[in-house]
C-alpha cells in the first residue's frame, strides 16, 4: 500500500515537473504571436521585455521591424539608435542603422552613420556610398578625404584613383598626385590615356624625367601596337605623348620611342642603324602620326582623283 502511495505521489510530481517545463516562456510567447501574425500583441510583450533591459538582438530586430512596420517612425528610430548605442563596436549593428536612416530618407544622419562604419570596418561599398553623397551634396573636400584614406588602404579603383590625381595635381601636392596615378597606371586597363599623361606631366614636375620617359615610351608601345584595332582618334593619345617627350629630352625619348615600337630591342641597340626608326609627328591637331598601322595605305577615293 505505501509503495503505492509513494508511486503515485511520486508520478504526480513528475507530471507538474513536465507541466511546468512546457509552459512557454517569455521568448516563445512573442515568438508565437509574430507567427501567428498577432503583431500589436507581440509588441506588447517585446517592449515589456525591452523597458525591463532584456535587449537580445533578435528580440530588438523583431520589435524594430514590427514598428517599421506599423510605420511608428521615431520609435523605431529610438530602438535602432539604442541598439547602436549597446553594441558600439559591432559593424553590423552600424550598418544596420545607416540603412535605417537610408530608408527613411535623413541623409544627414545617413552620412554621419556611414562615416562611422568606413572608420569601423573601411570597405569598398561603404566608400561607394559616402562618395556618391559626397559628390551629390558637391562635398568635394570630403570626397579628396575619402579617396585619400582609400588609396592609403590599398582599396581605391582605377576610376577614383584617376579622380584622385587630377584633384591633387590641380591643387598643387604633386606627389600626391603621383601616387594616385601611380595606383591608376598599376590597375587601369592599358588603353586609358588621360590619367597616364597627367602622370606624365607629374613626373616631369617633380624632376623624375627618367622614370616619365621610361613610362611614356612602355605606353606608346602599347598604344602602338593596339593601334590597328581602333579608329584614327585613337592615335591622339600616342602622338601628345610623343611631343611631350620630346620636349623633355629628344634623344632620350626618340631612343626610348625606337626601341618601344621595334619591339623591344637591348639597350646597346643603336635606333638610327638597322631598324630605321623614324619619327613622324603631325604639325596640327587633325593631322595623324605617319607611321602608324592605320596609315601605312593609302585610301582608295584620293588615289582615284589623282589619276583623273
Amino acid at each position: 500500500m505505501l509503495r503505492h502511495v509513494a508511486l503515485i505521489i511520486a508520478l504526480t510530481a513528475v507530471a507538474l515537473g513536465a507541466g511546468v517545463a512546457m509552459v512557454p516562456g517569455e521568448r516563445e510567447q512573442w515568438t508565437m504571436l509574430v507567427r501567428d501574425g498577432r503583431n500589436r500583441e507581440a509588441i506588447k510583450a517585446l517592449e515589456a521585455r525591452y523597458r525591463a533591459g532584456k535587449r537580445e538582438v533578435d528580440a530588438v530586430l523583431h520589435l524594430y521591424k514590427l514598428y517599421m512596420s506599423f510605420a511608428e517612425i521615431e520609435r523605431a528610430t529610438r530602438v535602432m539608435e539604442d541598439f547602436v548605442n549597446d553594441h558600439p563596436d559591432d559593424p553590423a549593428a552600424v550598418a544596420l542603422l545607416a540603412k535605417h536612416y537610408g530608408d527613411i530618407q535623413d541623409k544627414p544622419a545617413e552620412i554621419r552613420t556611414l562615416e562611422r562604419l568606413f572608420a569601423l570596418a573601411p570597405s569598398l561599398p561603404t566608400a561607394r556610398a559616402l562618395l556618391a553623397h559626397y559628390r551629390l551634396a558637391g562635398a568635394f573636400d570630403r570626397e579628396e578625404g575619402l579617396l585619400r584614406a582609400m588609396l592609403a588602404k590599398e582599396m581605391i579603383t582605377a576610376n577614383d584613383a584617376e579622380r584622385l590625381g587630377l584633384i591633387l595635381a590641380a591643387h598643387g601636392d604633386l606627389y600626391g598626385a603621383r601616387d594616385a596615378l601611380t595606383r591608376f597606371d598599376d590597375i587601369a586597363n592599358p588603353e586609358r590615356s588621360v590619367g597616364r599623361i597627367a602622370l606624365f606631366d607629374v613626373l616631369v614636375q617633380i624632376g623624375d624625367k627618367t622614370t616619365a620617359l621610361s613610362k611614356g615610351a612602355s605606353w606608346i608601345g602599347y598604344w602602338r601596337k593596339g593601334s590597328i584595332h581602333r579608329t584614327e582618334v585613337m592615335q591622339f593619345p600616342a602622338a601628345r605623348l610623343i611631343r611631350m617627350m620630346l620636349a623633355v629630352d629628344a634623344e632620350a625619348a626618340r631612343t626610348l620611342i625606337c626601341k618601344a615600337q621595334q619591339g623591344g630591342g637591348s639597350a646597346d641597340d643603336d635606333p638610327a642603324q638597322g631598324g630605321a626608326c623614324e619619327l613622324h609627328l603631325p604639325d596640327a591637331e587633325t593631322d595623324f602620326p605617319s607611321n602608324t598601322v592605320m596609315n601605312v595605305a593609302p585610301r582608295e577615293e584620293p588615289a582615284r582623283r589623282r589619276r583623273r
